[in-house]
């Protein structure tokens, strides 16, 4: 077994020195093959600190220094009365001075591994690198770190390996290890959102946030125009359709996955309107009001009550304000003050609203014939125009992207204004 644990250290080599895996840790691990002398000076304050030692043959471990006194539990793991003695024939067993009053070593007699690695052995007996090529009989830096933090249920602070033996030569805390290689872990999903609560027809980021180096993401946005998306920090998610939805993300690597879950929530702006004679009310409560002239959208001065009585025909309509969010409804169109008038939906309708793409748009009274019909998006921006002809008229928004448009047309009676949805 020596014969091959030469040939492979050849091949693994060593990892530099002076590594702190973890600063936070409370585990100090030394690991060789060969045993012998081990001399360690607890020159770091760790609180809680443990010890653990792995070697195929004994090892005699002497412990000092100003810290000694933290130490709280020491584990050795390995063949601690192996017959073979490179290091010193008097070196027969493991053994321990300097522990701190009520802390006695605990030594096991080649435990199994708690990490499976098909490069190390299945049982903990000694270990000499950071190699994670095949060990000939001994464990991984990976399968030594594992156990320790199982035992210990700590995190590693130092790991420090060799071949050889110990010697005698005093092993610095301060110093710190040469070996840091822990084993890989599956991902630990998280994520940010750039607004968790927002307005209808608004878009959101997503900021991936997971440990553990995930190489794919899969997310899944249920409510929005996208669905799905394999990009790590997905951009401009948009949700056209009020409600409560759930954002999960699946993180994984080669080790695994791991899924977390937030919610969005999308609030949609009652803009409901009724008219009664020449008024026309709002019917949003908890809310605050902006009545605008249709014909050039402006607002009308002073009015910001929930009704409003306009004092000369036009198309009008109102801004709602309610839970943070912004929306405009339809317009309604006044004829005649004093005379009943006809509303936009007495006018015109559009039919399938929401729909995927094509929309058909009916002149209710015959009074719009020849009439220009502009379809804007929420910019302002003129998607598609056509002109009506007929009682029915087609709108096209198939190659426009999901989200709310507005169709106006401006007729005698007002400018008509109408909000339709793609989805």
């Amino acid at each position: 077994m020596r014969t091959l644990l030469l040939t492979m250290l050849s091949l693994g080599g060593f990892c530099a020195s002076a590594q702190i895996c973890n600063q936070s840790g409370n585990i100090v691990i030394f690991s060789n093959y060969d045993g012998g002398t081990l001399n360690i000076n607890v020159d770091v304050n760790i609180p809680n600190l443990k010890i653990g030692i792995v070697s195929y043959e004994a090892v005699e471990v002497n412990l000092s220094g100003t810290y000694v006194g933290n130490i709280t539990g020491i584990e050795y793991a390995g063949y601690n009365n192996s017959p073979n003695t490179h290091c010193s024939p008097t070196i027969a067993t493991t053994a321990f001075t300097g522990a701190p009053g009520g802390v006695t070593p605990n030594i096991e007699f080649v435990p199994p591994v708690t990490y499976t690695d098909p490069n190390g052995y299945i049982f903990i007996d000694c270990g000499y690198s950071c190699g994670s090529d095949n060990q000939g009989g001994c464990n991984t830096a990976a399968q030594i770190y594992d156990y320790f933090e199982t035992v210990f249920s700590g995190t590693v602070y130092t790991h420090e390996t060799q071949y050889g033996c110990w010697g005698g030569i005093t092993q610095n805390l301060s110093d710190g290890g040469n070996c840091c290689a822990a084993p890989a872990a599956a991902p630990v999903a998280g994520f940010s959102i750039s607004d968790n609560t927002i307005c209808l027809g608004e878009c959101i980021d997503f900021t991936d946030l997971s440990t553990n180096t995930p190489a794919s993401w899969n997310w899944d946005f249920t409510g929005s125009g996208v669905m799905t998306s394999t990009v790590q920090n997905p951009t401009n998610i948009c949700y056209i359709v009020p409600g409560t939805y759930q954002v999960t993300l699946i993180a994984t690597n080669a080790t695994g996955s791991d899924t977390i879950t937030q919610a969005v929530t999308v609030i949609e702006v009652d803009t409901a309107i009724s008219v009664n004679g020449i008024t026309i009310s709002a019917s949003a409560s908890n809310a605050t009001y902006q009545w605008i002239n249709c014909a050039n959208n402006t607002p009308i001065a002073g009015a910001t009550s929930s009704s409003y009585t306009p004092t000369a025909n036009g198309s009008y309509a109102v801004v709602v304000t309610q839970n943070g969010c912004s929306d405009t409804s339809d317009c309604e169109a006044i004829t005649t003050v004093g005379i009943e008038q006809m509303t936009v939906a007495d006018l015109m309708t559009v039919y399938p609203n929401p729909s995927k793409g094509i929309f058909a748009l009916y002149d209710q009274q015959a009074l719009l014939s020849g009439e220009l019909v502009m379809v804007t998006n929420v910019l302002g921006e003129t998607v598609y125009s056509t002109k009506i002809n007929g009682s029915k008229t087609e709108i096209n928004l198939t190659s426009a992207q999901d989200g709310i448009y507005f169709v106006s047309i401006d007729s005698e009676f007002g400018k008509l204004v109408m909000k339709i949805i793609k989805e």
